[in-house]
């Protein structure tokens, strides 16, 4: 992510520091960063300390007092969607470049070093999914309900993310499944990506499959600040997917979302690009 000095690489994150600020070296193999959460398997450990909901939430609590909260996470999920975005899908760069200047341009400098330090943390947590001991969960969906966001008027509450993994290995069998070929999954009102977050849980862990290679996620919802969240979440969890900002019933599209990985495998995927 990028304030107007500084840019953001599709996985890495490159941030000016400060003499004082630590730079975290990937661990030795023999001394794997204990991350506390639980380890699934394997040698590809997360290579840095992953942070937590509770930690996001006390970065933003601090910082409150002078920014408006609801304002402050909701310009923290679209500039970081619209930094992924410029980096891959170069047909909407002026248009989304356009816009992630306007919000930072509302934010004085430390402000805009707020803004990178939550969204830091934010990739870390999201991107640490990963790594054989990261765990999947509806991260930004937690953070976007702990932050007040939900519309109660219109029944916006995000489902907990252990109804959405029971649902998922309900649904979820073993006569679904050919890993020769691409599995479909779509939620037209993903809320914050968390049912798809389950499937992707679900197939990962229960079945082996390689999501990044064999699942196309075609996901929308009518709230602008969902559509960003998922893409987020599914972005930097490597799934190729379509998240559009689209009204259901009236199929009124305003915008389409391409995660990273879907336009890196573009010649693959792009039976799927059905933009009605």
């Amino acid at each position: 992510m990028k304030t107007l000095n500084e840019q953001m690489s599709i996985f890495d994150i490159i941030i000016n520091h400060d003499t004082e600020t630590k730079i975290i070296e990937p661990p030795a193999v023999s001394e794997p960063v204990k991350t506390g959460k639980p380890k699934v398997g394997g040698d590809a450990l997360c290579p840095y300390p992953i942070p937590t909901v509770k930690e996001i939430m006390k970065l933003i609590d601090n910082s409150t007092y002078r920014i408006n909260k609801s304002k402050l996470i909701s310009d923290v999920f679209e500039c970081g969607a619209l930094a992924i975005s410029n980096k891959v899908d170069f047909t909407q760069y002026d248009e989304r470049e356009k816009r992630y200047l306007e919000i930072i341009k509302t934010y004085k400098p430390d402000e805009q070093k707020l803004i990178v330090d939550i969204f830091t943390k934010i990739f870390c947590l999201c991107s640490s999914v990963v790594y054989d001991d990261g765990c999947f969960d509806d991260y930004l969906g937690e953070l976007f309900m702990k932050c007040n966001q939900g519309n109660k008027k219109a029944g916006q509450y995000f489902t907990p993310y252990n109804v959405s993994k029971m649902m998922a290995k309900i649904t979820i069998t073993d006569d679904k499944i050919d890993k020769d070929e691409i599995l479909t999954i779509n939620d037209c009102c993903c809320g914050g990506g968390g049912m798809l977050l389950a499937a992707l849980d679900v197939l990962k862990n229960d079945y082996g499959v390689n999501y990044a290679r064999n699942c196309f996620i075609d996901a929308g919802d009518i709230d602008i600040r969902c559509v960003h969240m998922t893409y987020l979440q599914l972005s930097l969890a490597g799934v190729p997917a379509l998240v559009k900002h689209q009204d259901v019933f009236s199929r009124e599209l305003w915008s389409i979302w391409k995660t990273p990985a879907f336009i890196f495998q573009y010649h693959r995927f792009n039976k799927y690009l059905n933009l009605n």
